[in-house]
């Protein structure tokens, strides 16, 4: 659900007098009030008026407030709720946080907290519902699949899979380890008409040297010690699919021969068989390693990997396209929080995200979100910050020399987003407004320069005079 241009408020309370007061305090700060007395009036108010915050109060006369909340949140899960207890409850309302409150005041109700209350309330709303329309923005589904990002270079990956999906041509996927490889393998077979069949996925380095050729095309009774009766292999497997090999780079010279046999005649030969056996599958490989040098090197087949390398996708490190970070940080903190099955909805603050940007990120897609994991169990927040994030996030894309000469951080802190905004306008000032110049002052890419200035609210920046 979103909100409605004038925000609306519901104010739930079974005194009169307070329930009153509260509701023409608060319309008289510009808010639309809608009042309910009871736990049931409050549930068909929700669900007719659609408000973007609740002041519940934590008892009334049909029920629990705390046992209102999951109620509240089925009909809205981004419905804000703000408890309201009475003196000397604070442990039951610190249950209530936990159960999917926003906040709590306590009684007697101070006007001017409830008003900040509300507005930053409100601003979490509307943060929720903005990173909700941005991941919206910047997902590519192909059934099952999901890809995030908002960069252009990601945007030119997912023009490439709709463009080779239903080719029959092998692709050859290559990335740092960590960029999600395999989720774009997946895309790729989602996105063709072999969607239907199996998609069959080899890790090469998983497998053992002495069994890689009976994994992958299979073997006879008896052709081994241990072949007690006849086993299909992996390629076999994947017959009217797609064959995913993982890391490719990995796979013995010898095995790679009879790979490419395999590629060029589309028969496969059992271990310890003497029939060819046709296969009709797609083959789409992936490798972290310089396939192009291991062949310089003789540790790769030249002739394989020209047969290879016939629709290659180059995947970029997180670290060269740091738009991306928001978007999927916040796609991973929405799916945890649902499979951690909290109660409330987590986000992601401001100061948060600018950490999370101006982190390197080397083991890129996988390490982001494992580190949004670790944080999430560990703090019961709804509301990730910046201080919840480990420290080494702090580290700059900068060098040590340079890091020399950094400003010193004042005693009292500063915001994260504030020296960045205020580096920016520097670089900008300094080149005269020239994006392409100051986003090298910076090291940044012209279109990570963009990005940050659409967040910053300086995307009309005017040139200085002279």
């Amino acid at each position: 659900m979103t909100i409605a241009a004038q925000p609306r408020l519901l104010v739930v309370d079974d005194a009169d007098l307070i329930r009153t007061c509260l509701g023409h305090a608060l319309a008289a700060s510009g808010y639309t009030v809608e009042t309910a007395a009871t736990c049931a009036e409050a549930l068909r108010a929700v669900e007719a008026t659609n408000p973007g915050i609740v002041v519940l109060d934590l008892r009334l006369p049909d029920g629990s407030g705390i046992d209102l909340l999951p109620k509240l949140h089925a009909i809205d899960p981004d419905l804000v709720v703000v408890m309201v207890t009475a003196f000397g409850e604070i442990s039951t309302a610190v249950e209530a946080v936990k159960a999917g409150a926003h906040d709590f005041l306590e009684k007697p109700i101070e006007l001017d907290t409830l008003r900040l209350v509300i507005s930053r309330a409100l601003e979490t709303r509307q943060l929720r519902e903005q990173i909700a329309a941005l991941r919206e923005q910047h997902r590519w589904r192909f059934a099952n699949v999901e890809i995030i990002g908002r960069s252009e270079r990601m945007q030119e990956v997912m023009s490439m899979v709709e463009k080779v999906a239903d080719a029959e041509s092998t692709v050859l996927i290559e990335g740092e380890s960590g960029t999600g490889k395999e989720l774009v393998a997946k895309a790729i077979h989602a996105r063709s008409y072999r969607r239907d069949n199996p998609f069959v996925e080899i890790n090469c380095t998983a497998l053992p040297e002495n069994l890689v050729e009976s994994e992958l095309f299979g073997h006879e009774r008896g052709a081994f010690t241990d072949a007690r009766e006849r086993k299909k292999g992996m390629v076999e497997l994947a017959h009217t699919g797609t064959l995913f090999l993982d890391e490719l780079g990995d796979m013995p010279l010898g095995t790679q021969a009879k790979l490419l046999r395999f590629l060029e005649d589309a028969y496969i030969r059992r271990v310890g068989g003497t029939k060819d056996i046709p296969v009709d599958v797609r083959v789409v490989v992936a490798t972290h390693r310089d396939l192009e040098h291991m062949v310089e090197l003789g540790t790769f087949r030249s002739d394989l990997y020209f047969r290879l390398n016939v629709f290659p996708i180059l995947i970029p490190p997180l670290r060269e396209r740091p738009e991306d970070i928001a978007p999927l940080a916040s796609y991973f903190v929405d799916k945890l929080w649902r499979d951690m099955r909290r109660t409330r909805p987590v986000t992601l603050e401001e100061s948060a995200i600018t950490a999370l940007e101006g982190y390197d990120w080397p083991g890129n897609v996988r390490q982001l979100k494992n580190l949004l994991e670790r944080v999430m169990i560990i703090e019961e927040t709804s509301e990730i910050k910046a201080e919840h994030l480990p420290r080494d996030l702090g580290r700059t894309r900068m060098s040590h020399a340079e890091g020399d000469r950094l400003m010193v951080l004042p005693t009292e802190g500063v915001r994260l987003e504030d020296v960045e905004r205020a580096l920016i306008e520097q670089a900008l000032h300094r080149t005269a407004g020239n994006v392409t110049a100051a986003a090298a002052m910076l090291g940044l890419t012209r279109d990570t320069l963009r990005y940050r200035l659409d967040r910053h609210g300086l995307d009309k920046v005017r040139r200085p005079p002279g």
